[in-house]
């Protein structure tokens, strides 16, 4: 996973979520062919979960 250029971000966690990623994609159909087309068929993944962005309101950047 750390080595799609999609994944800006790759954690491993305590407790549950195992794994947090952040992806940079064009749009919800590019987020969506990511998911299913990339990240769905790893052997290793069992689950996915997903959070969209509503609106930022405030970064570090």
């Amino acid at each position: 996973m750390a080595s799609f250029e999609e994944v800006i971000e790759f954690r491993r966690m305590y407790g549950r979520p195992d794994y947090f990623l952040r992806v940079a994609v064009a749009d919800h159909a590019a987020y969506e062919a990511f998911l299913t087309g990339r990240l769905s068929g790893l052997p290793a993944v069992l689950r996915l979960e997903s959070h969209l962005t509503m609106k930022k309101i405030k970064a570090n950047d």
